[in-house]
């Protein structure tokens, strides 16, 4: 066993398959492997990952509690739900799928850790019956890399599959060995027969015993047992029939404790056993030693009592009657009780089932507790589909004995037990039990109640806004003035929800935050105030508000403190940060300080996208691009991985940073088709960004047609969320160079009353830079010069504060090109005299030491409007502008983004028409096209291209040496530095193309 694997046996009840694994795990044994052993439940109810969590807690106990804890590492709260010898399980307020993506992987993580030096086996047994988390752990670890000294062995009856768990173990066949047993041959039932009635009868037995038992082994075993009594009469056809004669051979006190076992599961507890059957544990043992020496039950590896075989247990059963298995069960469920308050470990759902088959002989109001218990307990290791359950469950069983729920309590299980139900990936049943819970509210507060699951279900699934909002607007009318915090609550849950309808409702979002808030304040109630600042801040959060909605977030850190919330007082501190960046004010670094410092303690996976993603926005403020774009794709790989939804989202908006940053023509231009093809479902940012990429990249007629996209989707002025903070810059950039004054002018009124603010996608995602740098760039373009004069100034002023330097730059390049504008045409010259260029530009002179990038500028300048190929600049052959690799994609990327436009269009139209039968089929194949890009692209969107490759090398070095030549001109010859700057492109073909007034600038090189 040098590296993982896994195997899969399967075949009938009693054909062999758990001796096979125990005769395997004897021999596992003499090389010291440690053996976790789970056997699954087949009478419903058992807790999610139940055989998991038996075989998990085997191996815990084997190598002690102090080096589980170690194996578990940063992983010890959450694997809690699974090992409950690690202490108490972690709070998440993750998404579900995320959530139950992290348990997954954390389980793998600590049976790699504890398999990395020593041999591990895993026994799965009965995996027909196996729950639907238990497949999925099953699932994850055997898709996970194959690198620790594991092994799996999964036993199942092949015939007793329902269609979902046969689908599953297909699947998974595939990728692991199966063995699968069937009746021994001739020879082999002769072997096994004269291991128990002597080789002479056995041969003479062999035939009839092979023909009459199939080859069975249990079979076989029984009737030969017969054959050696000398029990006459016919010899039984069915393995029951068997196993009842040798049940009914044990004296009557026996079989009453087997009875009360055969309730209680496979593993016998002694203690629980006693109580139920009113005898001393002592008893108990001693009775059970004549079922021990008929091979009924065993001992296991720590002297434990089990079945011998799981039909034994279920023949034992299905003698009993209804009555004395509810009977029983209710025995069993109270002295599994009194064993969880001695301080025994008892899974409530275990607890659930028992209570459940006892409603006809207890309380069922104990069916019901539990059952809540259970389901809490379910959620903590995200199996939802088996919380619902429990509850599911108990309201049936209530049902079934007559028993009338009360109606508050009836509605509280209907809430948990759709939220349960959503989370599991079925929303329309969740949808059935809010029906039900809403018709059943006997209050206004529980009317509250389900209308604020109504909204929480809506967010996750999108269902119909208008129903939410008329369930919240009737609930507000009932709960007004009879509950304080419910009525703040539903208030808030209705802001929200206008604030992200249709553009004629949202005005109504923000006085009802107010109203909120306020509500919240007098209910002096920290989770509704912390609920209610939130809505207050989504209402708020439009371009200008910077200010307000940190001394917002602010209030939800300080609330979330209070808590002892930890996910609240980041949540407030993040937008804290985030309102100081958006209002200029240096302030919003230590804050974010604050809050690297709370995830990075902390340390969850998702913790660390958030972190690694802020620290690539850092990284973009600061102008470093090379480490920004380390931090986005290796934040990306992770928030793939953990399922985080808005991963593809953050990256998008950090890559129009970038781009900002490095001013590449390729990059650029490929951002811009990539914003378009990404961002379907808001074209007004979509387009902006991609005209103001297509401006910056010198592509004027693309950048015109962008702009014209954004008119026709509705204008800037449509979209008054945050986004308008960050197309707006991308506007001013292609307006400006588009030189058209009418939307010049536009622009520049609208944003007027945001220049001492500045734009920042998403909570410090991406800084789009400060309004007034925008603004100066407008005034520059129309002609005024006092106002660009001071705008640029400002922004200047306000990057400087914040530590912003490619906006430091640009806002000196556009103050540079002012400049140039009123002085009106300039000459320039460059001149080389062995290893000294003299440079002059209007009345700027100085002598600089020879650099490449001085005499890739010089071949550029000389060669005015003209593409010149990085790769001739760095000194290789021209022809190659890329790798073969690179040649393909960008082929088929053209193709497809072709298609996508005449796909876009298609859809737009079938949509105007109603015509769903087209639609479909179109937005099927869009969402495959988009799928295939960026399968093409990677996330980033960046091309995949050979590392070594020549061009992709000479592009890299040819624009960090122009790029490092023209910041090394700065101090000594700004206007030329500034002038150089707007009018070289680079890239695989780099160019020297000015426009405006860097046009009139005359020439003279002297190499």
């Amino acid at each position: 066993m040098g590296s993982r694997s896994t195997v899969l046996v399967s075949g009938e009840a009693g054909i062999g398959k758990t001796s096979l694994i125990r005769a395997t795990m004897d021999g596992a044994a003499e090389l010291s492997t440690l053996v976790g052993w789970g056997t699954c439940w087949s009478g419903g109810g058992a807790p999610g990952f139940w055989p998991w969590m038996q075989a998990l807690d085997d191996l815990t106990h084997a190598i002690g509690r102090d080096a589980a804890i170690a194996a578990a590492g940063d992983d010890r709260g959450r694997l809690a739900a699974l090992i409950r010898e690690l202490g108490p399980v972690s709070e998440s307020t993750e998404d579900p799928d995320r959530q139950r993506f992290l348990l997954l992987d954390a389980a793998v993580r600590w049976l790699e850790n504890i398999s990395a030096h020593q041999h591990v086996a895993i026994v799965l047994d009965d995996l027909q019956w196996a729950d639907a988390s238990t497949l999925d752990l099953l699932d994850h670890l055997v898709a996970a890399p194959a690198d620790a000294r594991l092994l799996i062995l999964a036993a199942y009856r092949h015939d007793e599959l329902d269609h979902e768990t046969r689908t599953r173990l297909t699947t998974l066949g595939s990728h692991t060995d199966h063995i699968h047993l069937e009746g021994l041959a001739l020879e082999d039932v002769e072997e096994l027969a004269t291991s128990i009635c002597g080789p002479e009868l056995a041969k003479t037995l062999a035939r009839d015993l092979h023909s009459r038992s199939g080859g069975h082994p249990l079979f076989v075993r029984e009737l030969a047992k017969l054959s050696e009594a000398g029990s006459g009469g016919e010899l039984p056809t069915a393995i029951t029939g068997a196993l009842t004669r040798r049940l009914e051979a044990l004296p009557a006190q026996c079989r009453r404790i087997l009875d009360a076992a055969s309730v209680l599961g496979n593993r016998l507890l002694p203690d629980v056993l006693s109580a139920a059957v009113d005898s001393p544990v002592s008893e108990v043992v001693s009775h059970l030693e004549a079922a021990k020496h008929a091979g009924v039950i065993r001992s296991g590896p720590t002297e434990d009592l089990w079945f011998t075989h799981d039909l034994f247990r279920e023949t034992v059963y299905g003698h009993l009657s209804l009555t004395e298995q509810a009977r029983l069960h209710a025995r069993v469920g109270e002295a599994l009780e009194a064993r969880s308050r001695r301080g025994v470990r008892v899974a409530p759902g275990d607890l659930a089932r028992h209570f459940a088959h006892a409603v006809t002989a207890t309380d069922p109001a104990k069916a019901i507790h539990w059952a809540r218990l259970a389901a809490g307990d379910e959620r903590s290791r995200a199996a939802f589909r088996e919380s619902s359950a429990h509850l599911h469950r108990a309201r049936l069983a209530a049902v079934d004995v007559g028993w009338t729920i009360e109606p508050d309590l009836l509605v509280e299980i209907l809430i948990e037990e759709a939220d349960a139900r959503a989370r599991s990936g079925d929303p329309d049943g969740a949808r059935e039990l809010l029906a039900e819970a809403a018709a059943a509210a006997p209050t206004p507060q529980q009317e509250a109640d389900v209308a604020l699951a109504v909204q929480r279900l809506g967010a996750k699934f999108a269902a119909p806004r208008g129903e939410i909002i008329a369930q919240l607007e009737s609930a507000l009318g009932s709960i007004t003035g009879v509950d304080v915090s419910r009525q703040a609550r539903v208030t808030a849950a209705l802001a929200r929800e206008l604030q992200h309808s249709v553009f004629q409702d949202r005005h109504r979002a923000g006085p009802l935050s107010e109203e909120a808030l306020a509500l919240a304040r007098d209910s002096e109630d920290d989770d509704t105030l912390a609920s209610c600042l939130l809505a207050r801040h989504d209402a708020l959060w439009v371009p200008g508000t910077g200010t307000a909605r940190s001394v917002l977030g602010q209030e939800i850190a300080v609330v979330g403190a209070r808590l002892g919330d930890t996910d609240r007082l980041a949540e407030g501190l993040l937008l804290q940060a985030n309102g100081l960046l958006e209002a200029g004010s240096p302030g919003f670094r230590p804050v974010l300080d604050r809050w690297f410092g709370l995830l990075e303690q902390r340390n969850e996976p998702r913790d660390r996208y958030l972190v690694q993603t802020r620290r690539a926005a850092l990284a973009l403020l600061d102008g470093d691009a090379d480490r920004a774009e380390e931090l986005m794709h290796s934040a990306a790989a992770l928030g793939e991985k953990i399922h985080e939804p808005d991963t593809g989202n953050v990256l998008m908006s950090q890559r129009v940073a970038l781009a900002r940053v490095r001013n590449d023509p390729d990059e650029l231009a490929l951002l811009a088709t990539d914003a378009v093809a990404w961002w379907t479902g808001a074209p007004v940012l979509a387009h902006a960004v991609a005209a103001g990429a297509r401006a910056a990249a010198g592509d004027l007629e693309a950048a015109a047609r962008e702009v014209a996209m954004v008119s026709a989707a509705g204008g800037w002025q449509s979209e008054d969320s945050y986004l308008r903070s960050v197309l707006v810059a991308d506007l001013a950039v292609a307006v400006t160079a588009l030189h058209d004054t009418d939307l010049c002018a536009l622009l520049l009124n609208d944003i007027t009353a945001l220049t001492d603010s500045c734009g920042v996608n998403g909570a410090v995602v991406a800084f789009a830079g400060p309004f007034a740098h925008a603004a100066g760039l407008l005034a520059t373009e129309l002609g005024d010069v006092d106002l660009a004069g001071r705008m640029l100034d400002r922004s200047i002023e306000t990057a400087r504060g914040l530590g912003a330097t490619v906006w430091i730059e640009q806002g000196l390049s556009a103050q540079r090109a002012l400049a140039a504008k009123q002085a009106g045409p300039v000459s320039a010259s460059m001149s080389r005299s062995d290893r000294i260029w003299t440079l002059s530009f209007g009345d700027e002179r100085a002598s600089v030491p020879h650099v490449k990038g001085l005499a890739d500028i010089a071949v550029l300048v000389q060669q005015r409007g003209r593409e010149v190929p990085a790769l001739q600049l760095f000194g290789g052959p021209s022809g190659v502008s890329g790798s073969v690799e690179e040649l393909i994609d960008l082929e088929a990327l053209a193709a497809y983004r072709d298609r996508l436009d005449e796909l876009q269009f298609e859809i737009d139209q079938a949509t105007s028409d109603a015509d769903l039968a087209r639609l479909d089929p179109l937005v099927e194949e869009r969402d495959q096209l988009l799928t295939e890009v960026r399968r093409a692209t990677g996330l980033g969107g960046r091309l995949r291209t050979v590392s070594n490759d020549p061009a992709e090398r000479a592009r890299k070095a040819v624009t960090g040496r122009i790029r490092d030549a023209i910041r090394s001109l700065g101090s000594l010859t700004p206007g030329l530095a500034g002038h150089l700057d707007r009018s070289i492109t680079t890239g695989l073909r780099c160019a020297y193309l000015p426009t405006g007034a860097d046009a009139s600038v005359r020439w003279r090189v002297d190499v």
